[in-house]
């Protein structure tokens, strides 16, 4: 009887599926095809008629016959995101150190070598007395300079702590403060053969509060995530991107706009039954098509030259630089209706582009500025381009972790084409 039922069950599950299939494949007929068809084929005829494609297709036809522009697009931002990729490195190396051993023991020269074992002070250079170092931080022939005591030896075998002398060159408080961490954390972890966690007394005027005994109670295990072996190209790239997006965008876009009306076409344009917005977005949206050729381009010179990894949506990273495209881009347009010539739109530039790339996060950290300056970012587009685009490279962020900074981006590419629309109806009224 079980039996029976099962089977009638699977009987008519199977008679539902049919039905099911069948009312499926119902909607695949020649009919429906046919349909389908016409209307992507009426759409497409509905593109090619309206005038903005055929403003389209003659912006684009002008950049391609102008070899000139082309270089311009292509060439240089690739060419500065590679130099300022490498160039833009805050890790600090070859230091120069300078010693004055007046113990002149093994301990002392073992001290020496564990600071040279890096990169940090690729090597160390002996000098006679104190005033010979002096001399060489005055001149700045010297970063940093040590001098070890007689007695460092036989304090460290009376197991006391020893004293020895760090002379940092202040000029440069950057380069500086990376010194002195570097020597504080090279002494501290400093353990002579034979001996266990030694303490070293170091002057006042190298010491913090912060500074602790080398004998470890905790020993953390740190793990560096997305960028363990802390590549400072990683870091600077995707932001150098976005300010090659920024300088290419406006001053192409103030050429394009400028060139027109030196050469009288704008008049004709007027004549056209065109709209204002349909010639402005006319003059962007090839922009923005070899911007993005540009980015493309980009990425893949710097996956090959610095090795820099691409976690993330290629689509969604895309689609953020074409919207930070259109606010660069933008920004041109407002130049080039508000510039009368090439050379006043690229002076005009920089109180626009040195703003945004300076307080976007990309040469300087955010948490590093003063709070005001921190306030003023927000409004900054590439700030949050410069996150989009860390957070989609390195990362692999999906468009839900980064929806908010693309809304933003939106809302900036929005409010900068307004008014550049606005000021070119002007223009062409």
């Amino acid at each position: 009887m079980r039996m029976a039922c099962s089977l009638a069950d699977t009987s008519y599950i199977v008679r539902l599926c049919c039905r099911v299939h069948r009312f499926e494949l119902a909607w695949i007929t020649p009919n429906a095809v046919e349909g389908l068809r016409s209307i992507s084929m009426n759409i497409i005829q509905r593109i090619r008629a309206s005038h903005l494609y055929s403003l389209i297709l003659k912006e684009a036809r002008e950049i391609m016959r102008n070899p000139y522009l082309l270089f311009l697009i292509l060439v240089p931002p690739t060419i500065q995101l590679l130099i300022l990729g490498g160039a833009l490195d805050p890790q600090v190396r070859h230091l120069s150190l300078a010693t004055v051993d007046h113990s002149q023991t093994k301990q002392s020269r073992d001290l020496v070598a564990s600071l040279t074992s890096s990169g940090v002070f690729p090597k160390n250079t002996y000098v006679v007395d104190e005033d010979k170092l002096l001399d060489k931080l005055e001149r700045g022939d010297l970063d940093v300079g040590l001098v070890i005591p007689k007695t460092f030896s036989q304090q460290l075998n009376r197991k006391e702590a020893a004293d020895v002398q760090v002379l940092v060159d202040g000029a440069d408080a950057y380069t500086a403060g990376i010194a002195r961490a570097y020597v504080l954390r090279t002494i501290h972890d400093f353990h002579p053969e034979g001996m266990k966690a030694p303490q070293f007394k170091l002057p006042s005027a190298v010491r913090t509060d912060k500074d602790i005994d080398a004998s470890k109670i905790i020993d953390p295990k740190v793990d560096i995530l997305y960028n363990p072996d802390q590549e400072s190209s990683w870091y600077f790239i995707p932001g150098i991107l976005g300010a090659c997006l920024t300088l290419t965008g406006t001053l192409v876009a103030a050429a394009t706009v400028l060139k027109e009306r030196e050469r009288g076409t704008m008049e004709q344009l007027l004549m056209t039954p065109a709209e204002a917005w349909e010639i402005l977005l006319a003059k962007i949206i090839p922009l923005v098509i070899f911007l993005m050729g540009d980015v493309l381009l980009a990425i893949v010179a710097a996956q090959i030259i610095f090795h820099m990894p691409f976690r993330g949506d290629l689509l969604l990273f895309l689609f953020a630089s074409a919207l930070y495209a259109f606010v660069g881009i933008g920004f041109g347009m407002l130049l080039g209706s508000v510039c009368s010539s090439q050379r006043q739109a690229q002076l005009a530039s920089f109180f626009i582009n040195i703003p945004l790339i300076l307080l976007s996060g990309t040469v300087v950290p955010l948490d590093t500025m003063p709070p005001v300056m921190q306030a003023i970012s927000i409004v900054d587009p590439l700030r949050y381009y410069t996150l989009v685009a860390r957070g989609v490279i390195l990362k692999g962020a999906t468009f839900s972790m980064l929806w908010q900074q693309v809304a933003l981006l939106a809302l900036s590419a929005l409010l900068v084409l307004m008014v550049s629309a606005n000021r070119f109806r002007r223009q062409l009224i």
